[in-house]
């Protein structure tokens, strides 16, 4: 009898033929599979049943869920606490679209690409104040003298000391000594005050004259103003889009235009030079320490700050990405998204490795979402059906319908769950078409797992003519033991076309499979 091991596992490969998934090379070693379904690979190539999910809240379509504090449904925000889950309602949205959020300051930026905002202290404010038109004047009584003024007005919170974009100055000129009276900017959400400027007599530079209470109608400026200067800068709030940081600019990019904003000043940008058009609709920014990776119609490579000029642009990749898949490394500097062809890892030099193109051609969705999960020693990316192993690059898929994922916990359509290693998933394992080096006729009169497992294991055997049978492990066991499959002693082919699957959505960590298969003399 030939005894044929399966070990390490090198994760899903569907360019190689099915007949052909073993590698054995000076700088590789070990087996590849034509389907791996909610199973991971490990740092050590065994492979490992996903962890399930329990549900801890039912409702209906939740998404959006973010550090295990927002959730979105039906066009809700809601501030929540988990794992005993209880929610307040935040926000009532106009759209239901998926949510991208950024923590920064203490503050949680959101936006939809239609709503936008920013959550502090369970309060919710406008992503950034709005800048007033340019104020309507005219001339009353005052001690200014003769001479031409600018007045601009802005808004304030009191309660946040943030200040909004000063608006584009109006001009006047008073020939006697006279005072401006201001027609002041209706009251706005998040405003407290109107804070208005005026420059000196022919003076360049409108000086804070004072805070006035949003509401008040007007204001007559009768003495110039001793405080602070206007910063001159005509700022706007940053439009909503999908939200990304970038070297201390809190950015969003919407179709085919990234608005940069303003360093450290999150919420604000500059409307005449604060973006970059891109000849396709952007579907991923992410920085990390050296500069910004942008996928539009291509993947592109931004160093150092994304607001200062760019001469030395670079094209990374020839194809776009996914929507909502961009990701951070955990304890690195790296970071990803799923691309058109599968997972992109990008480094600090603006480097990339597409880690799936080699072995795994694929279908990418139009969008998605990423997560990172560390457990039992290894840690992994997951996105659009598919999850890598982040030391090894094994890739295998994963069919459980979640929606959105934020460490510990998921949303699907009916709820959120929380991870659970002891809830049951279905998982199943494809080893292609294999006949142990021989082309005689052969049976296979026993398969033997190095394995633990909470449930018998199953074999599934298809003969050439498209017939299949289900054999049993003989027993199971939690601990790592060799367990024994009994396929039919009728069986008597070339090609065996072999499968694995556990039962009852047991768990399991796989070490290794081997086939003892015995030749006959026939070889048709």
């Amino acid at each position: 009898m030939k005894t044929q091991a399966l070990a390490p596992f090198l994760g899903i490969n569907n360019r190689k033929p099915d007949f052909s998934l073993r590698v054995a090379t000076s700088t590789m070693n070990g087996q590849y599979l034509r389907s791996a379904d909610n199973v991971d690979v490990n740092n050590a190539g065994k492979l490992r049943r996903i962890d399930g999910a329990t549900r801890i809240a039912a409702m209906a379509n939740p998404h959006s869920l973010f550090a295990d504090s927002f959730v979105v449904r039906s066009a809700v925000l809601y501030s929540i606490t988990l794992p005993t889950y209880a929610e307040t309602m935040l926000k009532v949205l106009t759209s239901d679209a998926a949510m991208s959020y950024v923590e920064a300051n203490g503050s949680t930026y959101y936006s939809n690409g239609t709503d936008s905002g920013r959550a502090t202290s369970g309060i919710v404010y406008p992503l950034a104040l709005p800048t007033p038109d340019e104020p309507t004047i005219s001339i009353t009584t005052g001690g200014l003298l003769p001479g031409r003024y600018q007045v601009g007005v802005s808004y304030s919170n009191a309660t946040t000391g943030e200040e909004g974009g000063i608006s584009a100055s109006s001009n006047i000129e008073l020939t006697t000594t006279s005072g401006i009276h201001v027609v002041l900017p209706a009251a706005t959400t998040g405003a407290t005050h109107v804070n208005i400027y005026l420059s000196d007599a022919n003076g360049s530079v409108p000086k804070l004259v004072t805070s006035v209470v949003t509401g008040t109608a007007s204001y007559d400026c009768v003495a110039l103003g001793t405080g602070r200067e206007s910063n001159g800068r005509f700022e706007e709030p940053l439009p909503a889009g999908t939200l990304f940081m970038s070297n201390g600019r809190l950015c969003s990019f919407s179709q085919n235009t990234v608005f940069v904003g303003l360093p450290y000043r999150h919420g604000y940008y500059l409307p005449a030079s604060g973006y970059i058009p891109f000849p396709a609709d952007v579907t991923v920014a992410v920085e990390n320490q050296g500069g910004t990776f942008i996928v539009a119609d291509k993947s592109y490579w931004f160093p150092g700050d994304l607001g200062a000029p760019k001469e030395q642009v670079a094209t990374v990749l020839p194809y776009g990405g996914v929507a909502g898949t961009a990701f951070k490394m955990p304890d690195s500097s790296m970071c990803g998204w799923f691309g058109d062809k599968g997972f992109v890892f990008g480094a600090t030099s603006g480097e990339v490795e597409a880690v799936m193109t080699e072995n795994v051609d694929l279908t990418p969705p139009q969008s998605g979402f990423s997560t990172i999960y560390e457990t039992t020693g290894y840690s992994r990316v997951m996105s659009c059906g598919w999850t890598v192993n982040l030391e090894n690059k094994a890739a295998t898929t994963y069919s459980v319908p979640f929606t959105s994922a934020s460490g510990n916990y998921v949303t699907r359509s009916d709820g959120i769950y929380q991870i659970d290693s002891e809830a049951a998933v279905d998982a199943s394992i494809g080893f292609g078409k294999m006949n142990f080096e021989t082309e005689a006729k052969k049976s296979i009169p026993a398969v033997y797992l190095g394995i633990d497992a909470s449930d018998q294991m199953m074999l599934t055997v298809t003969t050439p003519n498209g017939t299949s049978y289900e054999y049993l492990a003989r027993s199971s066991s939690e601990d790592l033991k060799i367990q024994r499959i009994d396929p039919g002693k009728g069986l008597l082919e070339n090609w065996f076309d072999l499968a694995l699957t556990n039962t009852n959505g047991s768990a399991f960590t796989m070490a290794s499979i081997s086939f003892g298969a015995i030749a006959s003399s026939r070889r048709i």
